[in-house]
């Protein structure tokens, strides 16, 4: 386990917006860590904190051929098909196409919480188009939780 320091405290974050940690510096393996197997620390600074991480469109496979690598290695055994090369890019595009429909601006704003819904990792509690709306929900968290920012 990646060592919890300084830097991945709540309070010495370089991009807090009303209280609220956007894109925090966590520790490598945050989303990776059994609850139990916390540093003491760790647990108290973000247990029931809110905070955001900006996503942006990113497709699954950055080309046909890497696509077609992983079905054929992986994907197979699981009882996936390969896409032709046309149908896997009208695919992508229309992945896309949904993903800006749902989020104008080019990014998602999810909403996470280290709260116990999961055994190993924070919890989404919502994933949002704006920043706004996501800073809104961050904080009603964060008071329903008492936790001073």
């Amino acid at each position: 386990m990646k060592k919890y320091t300084e830097e991945n405290r709540p309070q010495n974050q370089k991009n807090i917006i009303e209280g609220i940690c956007v894109n925090p510096a966590l520790r490598n393996d945050f989303n990776n860590t059994k609850n139990s197997d916390r540093p003491d620390q760790e647990t108290a600074d973000w247990w029931g904190r809110a905070f955001i991480l900006s996503q942006e469109y990113k497709q699954s496979d950055d080309s046909y051929p890497e696509y077609v690598k992983r079905i054929t290695g992986h994907g197979s055994e699981l009882g996936f098909e390969l896409q032709e090369k046309t149908d896997w890019e009208l695919k992508q595009k229309e992945n896309m196409e949904n993903f800006l429909s749902d989020y104008p601006t080019g990014k998602a704003y999810l909403v996470k919480v280290l709260d116990g819904g999961a055994w190993d990792r924070s919890s989404l509690k919502a994933q949002l188009p704006s920043l706004d709306e996501a800073i809104n929900l961050a904080k009603l968290i964060n008071k329903q939780n008492r936790v001073v920012t």
